[in-house]
């Protein structure tokens, strides 16, 4: 499966405000909250949502989706035993990621 997402960064900026801490816990994974800049927390956040929709997980599990670098800085996604190609990419005021499955970990 393929998922694909795309996040208004201004609009991101806004839930994560509003949310404060509460949301980060709920939303990132503490590796994940390493570098804490809008930009790079909205591609996170748009990889766990195109893995949540090619993995067929429920909305809320979000860090049960682990976003991480391999040692060349390519995004890469777990989810339970599932692995997932991940490609990020931003502009402006847009981040978009899409997930495939790649397998098992």
């Amino acid at each position: 499966m393929l998922g694909i997402d795309l996040v208004h960064i201004p609009e991101f900026q806004k839930q994560l405000t509003l949310g404060g801490a509460t949301f980060r816990h709920k939303a990132f994974r503490a590796e994940e909250l390493g570098n804490n800049s809008l930009e790079h927390l909205a591609g996170v956040w748009a990889a766990k949502e195109a893995v949540l929709k090619a993995s067929g997980l429920k909305a809320g599990s979000w860090t049960d989706i682990h976003v991480s670098y391999n040692t060349q800085g390519k995004p890469y996604a777990t989810a339970g035993d599932r692995q997932y190609e991940v490609s990020i990419a931003h502009h402006g005021d847009y981040a978009v990621a899409v997930a495939t499955e790649s397998g098992s970990s």
